[in-house]
């Protein structure tokens, strides 16, 4: 099929999780409620459902499938239940539903994985926030490596947690990801941001919970961080990242500093990522 000019009816999804939540098969779709329903959030890694199963993510699917068949999902049905008659077969097992993906045409490939959607994500700030997001899934694949002699990669402290971002981000950015020293501002100790990429305006600071008893230190630690990450000069967006954040007394009460900041006259975003 030529999809610069797609046939409007019949397209139909099937989707597999790789979590327990199972399967989702759609129908009868039309190509625009396929686009904007699947397709497009697909593309963008957004939150989508498909008959009522949630996948927030591409990475939680294990399959999909996309096809396209010129007769509705009915027909393949009738003619199915007609050769069982004919043949003396009373089939109760076979799934209506997934007729359709033996007899349409796949045009999964193509409409998921091609063109635009394999160019890499232009880097900014909003693909570093996401990094920064997505690291504990990360982090649990390298601490439960499946293959005999290979050692585990733990996350024990906040050194172990700045090792395994850089790495990723090295993979999505050309630019210089590195550690970078501040100015001594009066009353504070002379001091090194954690991640900071010039180019993006980007600072990352990266905090350890280590239990309930944190809350205090880390409120603190953040008012003191924004007013000397305020003396870089780039600065553009601060992300906060507390690592093992399940473990503070109310993780939760920290978002509530996100947000646009002024400090000593520079104006930046703050945002506060909870991991």
């Amino acid at each position: 099929m030529d999809l610069s000019k797609p046939t409007e009816k019949y397209w139909h999804c099937r989707v597999v999780t790789s979590g327990k939540q199972g399967e989702a098969i759609a129908n009868d779709l039309s190509f625009n409620e396929l686009t904007k329903s699947i397709v497009e959030p697909w593309k963008r890694g957004r939150v989508f459902s498909i008959s009522g199963l949630v996948i927030r993510s591409p990475d939680t699917v294990s399959k999909i499938r996309i096809v396209w068949t010129p007769h509705p999902k009915q027909v393949y049905a009738d003619q199915h239940n007609a050769q069982m008659r004919a043949s003396g077969i009373a089939d109760m097992a076979t799934d209506r539903r997934i007729l359709v993906f033996s007899e349409g045409e796949d045009l999964t490939n193509e409409l998921l994985f091609l063109g635009e959607s394999l160019a890499p994500p232009k880097p900014d700030a909003g693909l570093v926030e996401t990094v920064c997001r997505r690291l504990p899934q990360a982090a649990r694949i390298l601490a439960n490596r499946s293959r005999k002699g290979k050692e585990r990669y733990d996350i024990a402290d906040e050194y172990d947690v700045q090792d395994l971002l850089h790495a990723i981000l090295r993979a999505y950015l050309k630019y210089s990801v590195q550690e970078d020293s501040l100015p001594k501002i009066a009353g504070a100790k002379s001091s090194r941001t954690d991640i900071s990429i010039e180019e993006l305006g980007v600072l990352i600071e990266i905090k350890y919970a280590r239990g309930p008893g944190d809350q205090k230190r880390l409120f603190e630690e953040y008012s003191q961080d924004l007013v000397l990450y305020a003396g870089w000069p780039h600065l553009k967006t601060l992300l906060f990242l507390i690592y093992n954040s399940a473990d503070l007394k109310d993780a939760e009460a920290f978002e509530k500093l996100s947000g646009e900041h002024d400090v000593n006259g520079r104006h930046f975003n703050v945002r506060i990522i909870l991991a």
